[in-house]
């Protein structure tokens, strides 16, 4: 039987894993979300709380969820690494900016 989205947004990779997590203390996952959750174990750099808490941070400075999402899954150690990630924004960001970005990043880093 098919689901009906009730909404769409962009969630972070340790976000999936709790959800998937509370998902299989209620049954058993189906193969596609047993896919998902083993890669979320394996590339979550963050907890779920530690996550949301930096995807706030990030959207309070202005960035716009999508890059937010993607920096909180990347966790960039460089600048270079944050600029690749906001490499397809149509609006140039300046250095000290990213300094400030990868500085909030590096706050919440486990």
């Amino acid at each position: 039987m098919p689901r009906e989205i009730v909404k769409e947004e962009e969630v972070t990779l340790p976000q999936v894993k709790k959800l998937l997590e509370q998902r299989q203390k209620e049954g058993e996952l189906s193969y596609l979300q047993r896919l998902t959750f083993d890669y979320t174990v394996k590339f979550s750099k963050l907890s779920a709380e530690k996550a949301e808490g930096l995807l706030k941070r990030l959207k309070e400075d202005g960035i716009s969820p999508s890059v937010a999402s993607q920096i909180v899954n990347i966790m960039p150690t460089s600048v270079d690494e944050l600029r690749a990630v906001f490499a397809g924004e149509s609006k140039p960001v300046l250095p000290s900016e990213l300094e400030k970005i990868l500085s909030v990043v590096n706050s919440f880093r486990e």
